[in-house]
């Protein structure tokens, strides 16, 4: 009988270390926020930030769902969101930052918001910031959002004291096919060789370049720079899953969000693949379970 209870602890042990030698860790360095939408972080309104602490609020009646990493939250596109806060560099929209996110929609006969804010000045010509699916820009002035099956829409406005420098992106990708993609945007300081156009506005200038990653892949790298110290900070909530016009949500995303992160850096490419091929976030459970077993095993005897 000790011989098996020996050989069963050596068998759970190698198991263990396999799993985690094999499983990776998410990158850490630069994290801000990270809402993981597993059951045990969701109370009531709040999704827990498992890092640091700015807790999210639910809005609306979003149901808990597998997710790609235990559970995920299943939004319903009627009125359903997440509102984050106002986080460090995300937050703001000034200094190189991270957005990260796991996603699962197969909806596709509006464009809807994976998030935007639109605030004064910028609400006049309906531009801002974030990132629209299914979603591309009119023709005209108006700026009008039309909806574009797998077209996605990378909106970077500038908030000035004298106004808002519309800026966006277009490119198509079959993110709405049902399937989990992991979603990606990088800002960082442009350099000098980036900077294109712009090389000769003074080393100060709010110069930043943006990377938008699906399923690690860079699918758009566009820049914008301004005058020096011309950009303003936003100061609203993100709507994870919706639009924030004015404090009004629109535009709402039907389908399920998981794995949420903030960086208050620009991740590399290395380190994006590194977060993609993690199966297990900041997850211990190897650990735990090992624990568990092997005390399992020593009152057996």
């Amino acid at each position: 009988m000790k011989r098996l209870l020996l050989l069963l602890t050596f068998m759970v042990v190698g198991f263990m270390l396999t799993i985690n030698a094999s499983a990776k860790t998410i990158v850490t360095d630069g994290l801000v926020s990270y809402w993981t939408f597993d059951r045990k972080t969701m109370y009531d309104k709040t999704v827990e930030d498992v890092w640091g602490e700015n807790d999210a609020t639910i809005v609306g009646n979003p149901t808990i769902t597998s997710g790609y990493l235990i559970h995920g939250l299943k939004l319903d596109g009627l009125g359903d969101y997440v509102s984050l806060p106002n986080v460090g560099n995300f937050g703001s929209r000034i200094g190189p930052y991270t957005f990260e996110a796991w996603l699962k929609t197969s909806h596709k006969r509006r464009w809807s918001a994976i998030f935007k804010v639109n605030e004064a000045p910028c609400e006049i010509k309906n531009i801002g910031y974030g990132i629209l699916i299914n979603a591309w820009l009119g023709r005209g002035f108006e700026n009008r959002i039309e909806t574009k099956e797998d077209g996605i829409l990378l909106e970077r406005s500038p908030k000035r004291e004298n106004g808002c420098g519309g800026s966006a992106s277009g490119r198509t990708y079959p993110v709405s096919d049902g399937e989990w993609h992991h979603i990606v945007w990088t800002i960082r300081e442009a350099t000098q060789e980036e900077r294109g156009d712009f090389r000769d506005l003074p080393d100060e200038a709010d110069c930043l370049k943006s990377f938008l990653y699906l399923d690690m892949e860079p699918i758009m790298s566009p820049n914008s720079c301004s005058s020096p110290n011309a950009n303003l900070p936003y100061t609203g909530p993100i709507f994870l899953g919706a639009v924030n016009n004015m404090g009004k949500a629109s535009g709402f995303f039907q389908g399920v969000f998981d794995e949420v992160r903030i960086y208050d850096r620009a991740l590399t490419e290395e380190e994006v693949i590194h977060n993609y091929e993690s199966g297990i976030g900041l997850s211990v459970e190897p650990i735990q379970k090992l624990s568990t077993v092997w005390g399992a095993l020593k009152t057996k005897h």
